[in-house]
């Protein structure tokens, strides 16, 4: 389900041929939106142990989004876009990657490679919110938050497809 969000964000992304700002923001507000209702709509899938870190990074997202649009009409700059999309993203990182510590040591093999994908998803928006946070440059920044959805959008994708199990052949002969 995440990888709707970021995909519907980053693919169209490169051919708006203006990375203001104002385009930046709009496409948090998407991208922080569309996190947050997947977060919330899949978050009975995430095993107990995790401590339910899906509930407090979909709120987070919501109010990013909210105050992302908020931005965009009142004051979209390249500080409020650099400021706004580092503080989600750090605090969206940590969260995901205190999900992956509270379950790396899990044996179940189809739950280590759920907790495995938020380390890597964790890791990628930490460095996000790190370089945004001090880069000031519009098209860079709009650029790179396209970049970061679609590289994660193509992640949560593969993994999704991944996480499937395998048919079996008479599955297979009667499909």
């Amino acid at each position: 389900m995440r990888a709707v969000p970021a995909l519907v964000v980053g693919l169209p992304l490169p051919f708006i041929p203006l990375h203001s700002p104002l385009v930046g923001l709009l496409t948090l507000a998407v991208l922080a939106g569309g996190t947050a209702a997947a977060l919330w709509l899949g978050r009975a899938l995430v095993p107990a142990g995790a401590a339910r870190w899906p509930v407090p990074a979909a709120a987070w997202s919501a109010l990013v989004a909210v105050v992302a649009v908020v931005l965009a009409l009142a004051a979209p700059t390249e500080t409020s876009l650099g400021l706004l999309v580092a503080a989600w993203a750090l605090v969206t990182g940590a969260l995901e990657l205190r999900g992956w510590w509270r379950m790396r040591g899990e044996t179940d093999q189809r739950t280590l490679r759920l907790v495995h994908d938020w380390r890597a998803v964790g890791v990628l928006t930490i460095i996000l919110g790190l370089v945004f946070a001090f880069v000031r440059d519009a098209v860079t920044l709009t650029g790179m938050l396209g970049a970061y959805a679609v590289i994660v959008g193509v992640y949560h994708a593969l993994a999704a497809l991944s996480a499937r199990p395998a048919r079996t052949t008479s599955e297979r002969s009667e499909a």
